[in-house]
């Protein structure tokens, strides 16, 4: 069984703002290890932020970070590694067919794994501007290179924050295949507010590194914080548990206690 919690520490400079990542969740694709959330009552559809922190661990198969959708057809949101396209991130709103309103596929290629990355998505369909409507960012930097990039049209309702919906970490729906293998750390959901990357991290001066810090706004009605930092069982109340004070647990699934 995957193990639940690794001591990494992705940053260590709290002098400067900076917030120090005590803990970050294992992923074992071989033990379709994941995190599962139902989604109680429908909310902003429009406007919601994603923000985590990956380092991955296996480059032979597709890969997905989270998905946001329906539990078991279309239509659904997900961020995954695509082995067709190298490795590259593919970030897709998918209604079914080839109906696909949202979707970007990087040209930046993440097959390194002993990196860490932080990944930022932030989308606000109510925008004017096509390109606001949905931004990537990658360790506080905008992604503007894409090989595919299809911008929602104004006032979309994407496949987010649906009732009866699935909010999911580390898999493809509730399914068994496809799952990431990796650690992931500060898992956050911000439902109902575009924000950029200084929102979660900064710049250290002395070295040029981005570091994360920590987060201190709103979150709405299903926007979630996961830092995995009680691990005293595999439960939603403790290593599930959103510490954003929503209490949006999630249920882990398959990972095995090293307490």
């Amino acid at each position: 069984m995957g193990r639940p919690v690794h001591p990494h520490i992705i940053t260590s400079d709290s002098a400067l703002g900076g917030s120090e990542i005590q803990r970050s969740l294992r992923f074992h694709n071989s033990d379709n290890t994941r995190l599962v959330r139902t989604i109680g009552s429908t909310s902003n559809r429009r406007t919601f932020t994603y923000s985590w922190w990956l380092k991955r661990t296996m480059n032979s198969t597709e890969q997905y970070c989270w998905y946001n959708g329906h539990a078991s057809s279309t239509p659904y949101l997900d961020a995954r590694f695509e082995v067709a396209h190298e490795y590259q991130l593919q970030i897709q709103d998918y209604l079914g067919g080839s109906n696909r309103p949202l979707r970007f596929i990087t040209t930046r290629k993440f097959n390194d794994a002993t990196a860490w990355y932080h990944f930022v998505f932030a989308v606000d369909t109510t925008q004017g501007t096509a390109s606001n409507r949905a931004k990537l960012y990658v360790n506080g930097v905008q992604e503007t290179s894409f090989g595919t990039e299809t911008y929602p049209s104004q006032n979309y309702d994407s496949s987010a924050n649906v009732s009866g919906n699935l909010q999911v970490w580390g898999s493809n729906k509730e399914g068994n295949s496809n799952d990431l293998d990796g650690f992931l750390a500060e898992a956050h959901l911000v439902d109902g507010q575009q924000l950029e990357p200084t929102a979660f991290g900064y710049t250290e001066p002395q070295t040029g590194i981005w570091r994360p810090k920590k987060y201190e706004g709103t979150y709405g009605t299903n926007g979630f914080h996961l830092d995995f930092s009680d691990n005293s069982s595999t439960t939603a109340a403790t290593l599930g548990k959103d510490t954003s004070g929503n209490g949006n647990n999630f249920t882990p699934s398959n990972f095995g206690a090293s307490l």
